[in-house]
């Protein structure tokens, strides 16, 4: 019985006792209460439409969420340390890896924790309307948070996996036999939840932006993103099952959606690309360009961002839990990784900058340690907790890929996004300078990735200036090579370094630690950049994840565009968001006609890392050929199959309709 169906079939009564994040209700369920009676009162029906929210925090800030999203495209390859390394490489498979943490897509913990988020939903929805005690106005606000939840959820669960089971009732009975329905049906469902939000968020009059909740914009926005999908994926008139949307150009409404919501004036720009990454600005009610995100709290050491609990039970018949690489901290404490995502392997590197942070770099781990570095030439001890705590710690998980840094420093010299996406340098704390043994004359910069062939003329030169003053990777050639061609088809991280024996009469380049895979140019804007002395990097963040803000609005404007007007009009709707990008006094335009080409690029320099490039490539029907194209270590393997994700075997086993035929029973996807 535990084993049937477990991801679809969580009874109702479940809805009691969730989990102990405080979001929920409490797990013991002291006074026998029943689920009609506790979502008939205020703070009960208030705690199940909070629960809708914390699911999504399994997703977004978390690591394997990001591997679904991010890997196995254009943008990035996999680092050393990577857990997800068969979503680059494509050596996808259907099996339940269930809490491996070696090398897991976790796919079967995501189809269970979408299906209990919908079920949360669809129990939300189900008690709201019966609740009495509530206004009307609260009423009609929790109705469009539900609704747009639901929406959220279906709309990645499609994205990944194609045609699934579409539930939208409580679920209080076994299933054995679920029916797959369509993609365009699934579309349309969602359209529906999102047409029902809105309505009820004007009803409310829910129209500001609050703590991570719903509002009527963000339901707005993300029906702009709904219908930008559908016409991408499945056609501009495909909707046929949505009477409301038989024979209309999706692009058209969707261009449409995020037009209202860029001239509605929830969100707005900062002159400084960089302060929307700020820490100072990371709360989603603060931040201005933010529309909706997931919200997490500073709290981290307390089960305040905890994600649920699985509603599978083990042998003892106490609730299980997610993969760590869902969960990252598990259940006693709980935030965001994505300052561990990106980090290049600086402060615990090859022997050239002293190892172990024995000369210029320590690792800043709590507010209790101490992090001093003795300068080898001062005897001074240096606390550099201000200076390398916002430097994160180096998990080496992702790089970017010789394209998405190609793109980046095309324009450097006008663009704003450049210097605040891509961390190139790491520079050491003031009182170090000629601390290092092996760069006698560091003054400031300890390494330095150069986006040049090291063997070009102008290479040569710069190593020759590095020398003695701070280690020196280039893009491709030289000493330290990142990349091992300057041609992006055929680019791959370095995994070893090559031994040389310099003028010391020592190895400098003696590890793996110092190869492109562990050292390599990092993405900075998801950093905790703001030191706070009673906050140091941790190995979890409280920062917010911006889900939807304003840039994404102009992106998707742009590329409906070019399907309702002209790659000319698209440009100009690019150039608008790229001169609010440039640097003060330039000129930041791209000349010439968009076409996908152009927005594709513009979403990468806007929007990398953010959980959206898989379902871009994927949507646009250019995942095969620009990750054959950009990604050498997936482009071996990627092939037309991949367009969906497997369903996880665990699904499979439980079913009693499956079926080796596409289309009918429950089946398979095509290649798995």
């Amino acid at each position: 019985m535990k084993k049937k169906l477990y991801i679809l079939l969580a009874a109702s009564a479940l809805m009691l006792g969730i989990s102990s994040c405080s979001d929920f209700l409490e797990e013991d369920n002291k006074a026998g209460e029943t689920a009609d009676l506790t979502y008939a009162t205020s703070s009960g029906v208030k705690g199940l439409v909070s629960s809708c929210y914390s699911f999504a925090r399994g997703w977004y800030g978390k690591e394997a969420g990001l591997g679904l999203s991010e890997m196995g495209t254009d943008l990035f390859c996999y680092g050393y340390d990577n857990k997800q390394k068969s979503l680059n490489s494509y050596n996808l498979s259907a099996e339940s890896l269930d809490s491996n943490t070696s090398d897991n897509a976790s796919l079967d913990h995501y189809w269970e924790l979408f299906y209990s988020a919908v079920d949360v939903c669809n129990n939300a929805l189900y008690y709201v309307p019966q609740n009495s005690v509530i206004s009307e106005t609260i009423r009609s606000q929790y109705m469009g948070e539900a609704y747009f939840m639901r929406a959220f959820y279906y709309l990645h669960m499609v994205n990944v996996w194609g045609p699934i089971p579409y539930n939208s009732e409580p679920i209080s009975t076994i299933v054995t036999d679920p029916a797959r329905v369509s993609e365009e049906v699934v579309y349309s469902n969602i359209l529906s939840d999102l047409d029902n939000s809105i309505a009820a968020f004007e009803e409310a009059g829910y129209k500001i932006k609050t703590a991570g909740r719903a509002n009527y914009w963000s339901a707005r926005a993300l029906k702009s993103r709904v219908l930008l999908y559908a016409a991408s994926w499945l056609g501009k008139n495909s909707i046929t099952t949505n009477s409301n949307y038989l024979g209309k150009d999706l692009y058209a409404l969707a261009q449409a959606e995020a037009e209202a919501v860029i001239g509605s004036g929830i969100a707005s720009f900062y002159s400084k690309y960089e302060d929307t990454w700020s820490m100072n600005n990371e709360d989603i009610t603060v931040n201005k360009e933010a529309i909706w995100g997931v919200a997490y709290s500073p709290e981290i050491t307390t089960t305040v961002n905890c994600i649920p609990y699985r509603y599978k039970t083990d042998s003892g018949g106490d609730q299980m839990e997610y993969n760590s690489l869902i969960t990252r901290t598990g259940y006693t404490r709980g935030g965001s990784a994505m300052l561990l995502m990106f980090n290049s392997m600086w402060n615990n590197g090859a022997s050239d900058l002293g190892g172990d942070g024995k000369e210029v770099f320590v690792r800043v781990l709590a507010a209790t340690s101490t992090h001093a570095v003795t300068n080898t030439v001062t005897g001074l001890s240096v606390d550099v907790s201000a200076k390398y705590s916002p430097y994160g710690r180096g998990f080496t998980r992702y790089l970017p890929s010789l394209y998405l840094w190609n793109l980046l420093e095309e324009h450097r010299a006008t663009d704003q996004r450049t210097e605040a996406t891509l961390l190139d340098a790491y520079t050491i704390a003031p009182g170090l300078e000629g601390s290092s043994k092996k760069y006698t004359a560091m003054k400031d910069t300890a390494i330095y990735y150069c986006h040049l062939d090291g063997n070009s003329a102008e290479g040569k030169a710069m190593q020759a200036w590095a020398k003695n003053r701070y280690r020196i990777q280039f893009m491709s050639g030289g000493d330290i090579p990142v990349y091992s061609s300057s041609d992006p088809a055929t680019a791959l991280p370095t995994e070893a370094a090559k031994s040389k024996s310099d003028v010391y009469g020592d190895t400098r380049y003696n590890s793996y630690k110092i190869a492109g895979w562990c050292s390599f140019p990092g993405i900075k804007k998801f950093l905790d950049n703001v030191y706070d002395p009673n906050y140091p990097t941790w190995d979890i963040s409280g920062r917010d994840a911006i889900v939807i803000r304003l840039a994404e609005m102009y992106l998707i404007k742009a590329e409906c565009q070019l399907n309702t007007e002209s790659g000319t009009t698209a440009m100009a709707t690019i150039n608008a968001l790229r001169q609010v990008r440039a640097i003060a006094g330039t000129d930041n335009a791209l000349s010439g006609t968009a076409t996908l080409e152009t927005v594709l690029g513009e979403r990468a320099i806007e929007l990398c890392g953010e959980q959206q490039r898989w379902f871009d490539l994927k949507r646009t029907h250019t995942l095969v050929d620009r990750v054959k194209k950009y990604n050498a270590q997936a482009s071996g393997q990627i092939k037309d199959i991949h367009y969906l994700r497997p369903i996880p075997q665990a699904q499979i086993d439980a079913v009693t309709n499956f079926s080796k035929v596409e289309g009918e029973g429950f089946w398979q996807n095509s290649g798995y």
